[in-house]
C-alpha cells in the first residue's frame, strides 16, 4: 500500500486551504446507499473525509455509510475495528471508463473513530 502526504502540486489555480491534511492511500472501501453495498477504492484520506473512485454515479449532498479497514503495510489488523461512518457526498466528477470520483465528508465521527484515523495517518507519515 502506498502512503504519501498529499500536497497541492504546481498549478495555475491557487491551492485551496484545507482544514485537514490529506494523505494519498489505496484502500478498498464499501459504501452503503439505501441498503445497497457499492465497492470503491479510496484515493486519499484525512481525518475529515476521503476521495474515492467507484462505478456508479451518486448525488452531491447524498448521505452514505462508508466502511474500510485501516491496514498496516496492506494487511488488515485483526485487533483493529473497521472504520465505519456516515458521510456526505461533497463533489462528484467522471473518472473515465464509466467510473466516478467523489469527495466524502465524514459526518459526526465519534471520538474513537477520529483517534483511529489519526493513529492510522500518523503511521502513514
Amino acid at each position: 500500500m502506498l502512503y504519501l502526504p498529499h500536497h497541492e502540486g504546481v498549478t495555475q489555480v491557487p491551492a485551496q486551504k484545507r482544514q485537514h491534511e490529506r494523505y494519498l492511500v489505496r484502500v478498498s472501501c464499501e459504501l452503503t446507499i439505501s441498503g445497497q453495498t457499492l465497492h470503491a477504492e479510496m484515493k486519499n484520506l484525512s481525518t475529515g473525509g476521503a476521495a474515492i473512485v467507484f462505478a456508479r454515479p451518486l448525488t452531491v449532498g447524498e448521505v452514505v455509510t462508508v466502511g474500510f479497514f485501516l491496514t498496516q503495510d496492506g494487511i488488515e489488523d485483526a485487533d483493529r475495528v473497521p472504520f465505519e461512518c456516515a458521510a456526505s457526498i461533497r463533489w462528484l466528477k467522471p473518472a473515465g471508463d464509466q467510473r466516478y470520483e467523489a469527495g466524502l465528508q465524514f459526518l459526526s465521527p465519534s471520538k474513537q473513530q477520529r483517534e483511529l484515523l489519526r493513529d492510522f495517518l500518523k503511521q502513514a507519515t
